[in-house]
């Protein structure tokens, strides 16, 4: 069985080599998906409706780098999610970030890793992967998770799309 209670997976093949599909990776911002605008607005919605501020959108400069080696990323962020600010903690290191065992709050990690494939081309294998450490914080998640994840779906397909003309721009 599987450690983690919320999983999805999206991949795309590349004509580039690993450390080019990375940095793109590394450069890239969800502002530069013109989707991404009304999607933050219903995501937003919620907060407008009762009042409260929006939160920014989240971009991979907010989440902690856990890994990196030449042919994959992984980060993580801890929050309430399905709160309306995220309920977003902050964490300077790796260490810090492992060593939190807040219960109140879901962690997600989020990969990308490089495969060789066939012709000179690469597979950039995207994977969101949420664990939440109590049935009480799993139960405010999934609401969210049955929302969000067509979107981020979405979202995440789009941003490979992307990543992949970037990448075939700088060949």
């Amino acid at each position: 069985m599987e450690p983690f209670d919320f999983s999805e997976r999206h991949s795309i093949l590349i004509h580039a080599r690993p450390e080019t599909i990375l940095n793109s990776v590394r450069r890239y911002r969800l502002g530069d998906d013109p989707l991404l605008r009304p999607a933050l607005y219903l995501r937003g919605l919620p907060a407008r409706l009762l009042h409260a501020p929006s939160p920014p959108p989240l971009e991979l400069q907010d989440f902690t780098l856990l890994s990196q080696t030449g042919h994959s990323l992984v980060y993580g962020l801890k929050g309430a999610f399905w709160r309306t600010d995220y309920g977003l903690r902050r964490f300077d290191t790796p260490m810090e970030f492992l060593g939190n065992r807040d219960a109140s709050v879901a962690t997600l990690i989020l990969s990308f890793m490089t495969v060789p494939a066939k012709r000179e081309r690469t597979r950039l294998v995207t994977q969101t992967h949420v664990l939440c450490p109590t049935s009480h914080v799993r139960r405010r998640f999934l609401p969210y998770w049955l929302v969000i994840r067509p979107v981020s779906g979405l979202l995440r397909r789009r941003m490979l799309s992307q990543i992949k003309a970037r990448c075939k721009r700088s060949v």
